[in-house]
This record gives C-alpha cells, sequence and structure tokens, in this order.
C-alpha cells in the first residue's frame, strides 16, 4: 500500500472512529439515562414463550360430571410444542369433546411486556416499535406489586429473558427514584439502540465502498480497527474482508 493510500485509510478509519467518540459521548436529548442493552443469545423481537412438548396427563373423572350432567369416563390434558393445553375429555354416552387453551403469555403486565421488548434486542439490531405507552408508568407502578418470577419449569431461553427483565426494571426504580420516568427512558432506549444500529450499517458501507474501490488492504484495515472499538461495546463485529497481504 503507498503511503498515501494509508494516510487515505487511515483518516477514514479516525474519522468513524471519531463519529462514533462524539456520538458516544453526546448527551440523548432526553434527560433520562436509557436502559442498559442487554444480551440474549437468542433472537427474540417478540417475547414468545418455547414450550417443549409436555406428556399426555390422564386423570379419571375429574369432575365426574362434564357441563350438562353427563359423566366423565376419561380426561386428557397435553400441552403441544407451542404451550397450548388441549383437553380431550370422554363423556359416558360416547362424545369425545376437546378443548384448547392458549398458552399463558411470559408476562401479564403490560410494562414487563414492553420491557421485555426492549431488552431483547441486540446491540445492532434495529428495534421493533414498541406499542403504545400511553399509562406505562402506572402499568409498571402495578408491576411491582407482582415481581417478575423464574420458575423451575421456565426454558433456559425464558429464564434468562425474565432475568434481564428483572435487572432493567431495577434499574428504572432507581432511575424513577431520581425523578425520571419509564415512558422517558424506554424513548431514549430506543433511541440509542437506533443509534448504534445506524452506526454499524454505516461503518458497513465505508468498508464496501473501499473494498469495491478494489484496496481490500485499505478495508481490511478498516474494518478492523471499527471491530475493536465495537468489541468493547459489546456490538457485532462487522465482516473484515480479505486476508492482509
Amino acid at each position: 500500500m503507498s503511503l498515501a493510500a494509508l494516510v487515505v485509510a487511515l483518516s477514514l478509519v479516525v474519522g468513524i472512529a471519531a463519529f462514533f467518540f462524539l456520538h458516544d459521548n453526546t448527551p440523548a436529548q432526553s434527560d433520562q439515562r436509557p436502559i442498559r442493552r442487554a444480551k440474549i443469545d437468542s433472537d427474540q423481537r417478540t417475547v414468545k414463550p418455547r414450550h417443549r412438548q409436555q406428556p399426555s396427563v390422564e386423570a379419571q373423572n375429574p369432575n365426574k360430571r362434564y357441563e350438562d350432567g353427563v359423566e366423565v369416563v376419561k380426561f386428557v390434558v397435553s400441552t403441544n410444542s407451542s404451550g397450548a393445553v388441549i383437553e380431550k375429555i370422554t363423556l359416558a354416552d360416547g362424545r369425545k369433546i376437546s378443548k384448547v387453551h392458549p398458552p399463558k403469555p411470559v408476562f401479564e403486565n403490560p410494562a414487563d411486556q414492553v420491557i421485555a421488548i426492549a431488552v431483547s434486542v441486540k446491540p445492532g439490531e434495529s428495534m421493533p416499535p414498541l406499542p403504545d405507552l400511553t399509562g406505562i408508568d402506572d402499568d409498571f407502578a402495578k408491576s411491582l406489586l407482582s415481581p417478575v418470577k423464574i420458575n423451575d419449569d421456565d426454558t433456559d431461553d425464558i429464564k434468562e429473558l425474565k432475568a434481564k427483565v428483572i435487572e432493567a426494571k431495577a434499574y428504572l426504580v432507581d432511575d424513577v427514584k431520581n425523578g425520571g420516568s419509564v415512558l422517558d427512558a424506554l424513548l431514549a432506549h430506543q433511541k440509542e439502540m437506533e443509534r448504534i444500529a445506524d452506526s454499524r450499517l454505516m461503518a458497513i458501507q465505508e468498508m464496501q465502498k473501499l473494498q469495491t474501490g478494489g484496496d481490500t488492504e485499505m478495508a481490511h484495515d478498516f474494518a478492523e480497527r471499527v471491530n475493536e472499538s465495537f468489541r468493547a461495546r459489546g456490538i457485532p463485529e462487522i465482516p473484515v474482508p480479505g486476508a492482509k497481504r
């Protein structure tokens, strides 16, 4: 690589690094601190429980009589892969009835559901639109009366998600005590995540521009410098083109 090309490459790297530095140290428009970015192994943009297939459980005459008074002779309960509970009932008159109960949501409180969405997004990914946040502060206050519980039968993914929600809520409680609001914190977090995603996309586009220009070594050096910054911030690295010569 010529000296002139190296100077150009370093200038581009410094420019990107300066962009990241300035943006990292620029306060958000909101005075509230964003929720801590949570890293989760699985890509869960929507909060849906993952259930293992449960074996059928048979019970004889659970209520002895069905709704219309006919005797129940067989009662089988099972859970499918989506977590829905299926009841199969056999009556004395030969009728066979099936009832499906949808899976119970992981989080019943609306504030817990929104927080779960927020902490499920990995740094560098675009955050999905948040649902209507009207009344979110009141919902959050109510959620504190029924703390999130990690159950033994929760899947590993759900246990990890619940742990992240519990951690984020503890942070929010502290923020609210200092005069902040859950609404402002969620909006600031969303803005921060979008900024990180935009920064990563811009770095990829700049690297591709260098690569398209025919200087693989310069593109390689640029990607390595950017990735060094990303690793320190927990952001997924960008692809590194070709090995250096």
